[in-house]
């Protein structure tokens, strides 16, 4: 049971007291498309920088991910293997990626495969939950996760073992050159891993993988000039009952150019980018490459209309392209042209927000997105707001086009969403509980009935989620609760692999040089699926332990265990986990 963590928040609870300063707070870059505090963003927004990704000591980013509030994962395997991601009961793919204000992710698969992205790459991650397509367009129906790379102030080298064979390296430097400024990261990682599927090949499944980032910014007269190259190479091994294919070679390449420039009262931003992804399963008899293309440019001005008011607009271009399949599609590319717009208005205890978004597909011709949003405070330390939005998703090359089980007559997905959440706020911490529901209709699912892609009638997804974090005597608390509902209206069952409950809280505690932390993370049982090996999984909870010394203002080394009872548990039917594991690394920066 969950016992020792529903007394910690119980302690936690009771434990808020309001002091003259007021805490330091997170700013929010993509909830509003401008640098938004938090407390003034009328969403459900988790600000993570490099501070706290380097303290949580996560295996890989989609088990940092879930151990926010509102986020479920379903793991095939270990470090490597393929992961879904659910933000608040939404399909994978209703989660759109940023990596550095750039749409990301595979335009056949239609999301971004999270497994390999290293998070020695990252700098940042802000995960905003609820609709935000009026913002960003089609994919932004359950929330958005904007992930910012690394740009070193200095140098940096960081080294890491761990079990299965686990061990990487990374090295970033950066120059400062008058107006110009230099930097670049490289790093390598490797892991042998364990068998992921005992009932198939008796092999380990591991990963292998390099990446690099060059990154230049020129401050002129005329704006701020940004310029950044990034790749991301190696390989990944996995079991399936499906084919031979055992082995999947991957290479993600990214060019970006930026500008920003304050013109009197306006604020300008363009970014011009081509983002390639290549993902090519392969076996002793065959190779099945899938390689997409996505080149993309934006273009954003804001204002401040008045004392009151702010407004912004811009548009966004982009054009998606099959570069490269092993099967034949009878559509390889589309263009998607947009026009957004939005305004915030803010007096005295009232706050108000609005955007709308108009996108035009080749396919599917418009699509209009819009969002409201209000929020009062009571004092400076209660608020209370409430949100409505529409949000759409166009299928995916694979979901129209993929020989065997594609439907070219798919529809859209579209939904609209509710939230209403009350926020307390003081020196040492908050609370915020909210309640959210999703209408999805033609939601796109695979149908192993008549072996297509269809759309649904309609599901609907409801929820409530309790986050608390508090400092009591040192001890900082974070706590996160989720209840989930989620319901294929057809059939009236849940939706697969989306847990009712979900518990994660932390505690983290630092003395001179020293520091530790405990982890507690549950998830009741799974609905896997009417076919799958094991119709429900059970629930588990999995413990972890940490611990980090400071030798000098240089040189500072993490230890931790994962999964410290060595629980034996799976988030996907068939697929194995890992057991009790441990990890070790140092990180060094030169004074």
């Amino acid at each position: 049971m969950f016992k020792p963590s529903w007394a910690a928040v119980l302690v936690a609870s009771c434990c808020f007291t309001v002091q003259a300063e007021e805490s330091i707070e997170h700013i929010s870059v993509y909830a509003n498309r401008t640098p938004t505090t938090t407390s003034e963003v009328l969403a459900s927004v988790t600000v993570l920088d490099r501070a706290d990704i380097v303290e949580r000591q996560a295996q890989d980013l989609p088990a940092l991910l879930a151990q926010l509030p509102g986020v479920n994962l379903s793991r095939d395997g270990g470090r490597g293997q393929n992961s879904g991601l659910y933000v608040r009961g939404g399909n994978s793919g209703h989660t759109l990626v940023l990596i550095d204000g750039v749409r990301s992710g595979s335009a056949t698969l239609g999301y971004k495969a999270l497994a390999m992205l290293p998070l020695e790459f990252i700098e940042r991650i802000e995960v905003i939950r609820g609709p935000r397509a009026a913002w960003y367009g089609a994919d932004a129906l359950s929330g958005v996760i904007a992930i910012t790379t690394r740009k070193v102030d200095g140098a940096e080298l960081n080294a890491n073992v761990g079990s299965f064979g686990q061990a990487g390296a990374d090295v970033s430097l950066s120059q400062q050159v008058g107006e110009l400024n230099l930097s670049a990261t490289a790093g390598y990682s490797r892991a042998d891993g364990f068998n992921v599927r005992k009932d198939l090949d008796p092999d380990r499944d591991g990963y292998n993988q390099r990446f690099a980032k060059l990154a230049a910014d020129y401050q002129t007269s005329l704006g701020l000039w940004q310029a950044q190259f990034d790749i991301n190479s190696g390989f990944y091994q996995f079991d399936t009952a499906w084919g031979t294919e055992d082995q999947a070679d991957t290479l993600n390449r990214s060019y970006l150019v930026g500008w920003q420039h304050q013109l009197g009262q306006w604020q300008h931003q363009a970014q011009l980018s081509r983002v390639l992804d290549d993902d090519t399963p392969y076996g002793p008899v065959s190779r099945s490459p899938f390689v997409t293309e996505r080149d993309e440019f934006s273009y954003q001005t804001s204002s401040a209309i008045t004392e009151n008011l702010n407004w912004l607009a811009g548009v966004n271009w982009y054009s998606e392209n099959v570069a490269r399949s092993g099967v034949n599609y009878v559509t390889d590319g589309r263009i998607n042209r947009a026009l957004f717009s939005g305004v915030n208005f803010k007096q005295g205890s009232v706050q108000l927000d609005g955007s709308v978004r108009r996108d035009l597909t080749d396919e599917y011709g418009g699509n209009n997105t819009w969002q409201l949003a209000a929020g009062y405070w009571f004092t400076d330390a209660w608020q209370l707001r409430a949100s409505r939005g529409a949000a759409f998703k166009a299928p995916t090359f694979n979901d129209l086009y993929y020989p065997g089980f594609s439907n070219p007559e798919l529809a859209p997905e579209t939904t609209l969403s509710d939230e209403i959440a009350i926020h307390y706020r003081v020196a040492n911490g908050s609370i915020q509980l909210a309640w959210f529901e999703n209408d999805v209709d033609n939601l796109i699912q695979y149908d192993s009935v008549s072996n297509q892609t269809l759309n649904i009638e309609q599901a609907k997804i409801s929820g409530v989620e309790l986050v608390i974090e508090v400092d009591v005597a040192g001890i900082q608390q974070s706590f996160a609760y989720s209840w989930i509902d989620t319901e294929n209206t057809l059939t009236g069952q849940r939706l697969v692999r989306r847990p009712e409950n979900t518990l994660n809280w932390r505690a983290a505690h630092s003395w001179d040089k020293l520091s530790a932390y405990i982890t507690a993370d549950y998830q009741s049982n799974t609905y896997q699926g009417e076919f799958a090996s094991s119709e429900y999984l059970g629930g588990f909870t999995l413990w972890g332990v940490g611990t980090s010394y400071q030798f000098s203002s240089a040189l500072t080394i993490r230890a931790k265990l994962d999964n410290l009872f060595d629980k034996k548990y799976q988030s996907n039917a068939s697929y194995t986990t890992a057991g009790v594991n441990f990890g070790l690394s140092l990180s060094y920066r030169p004074q």
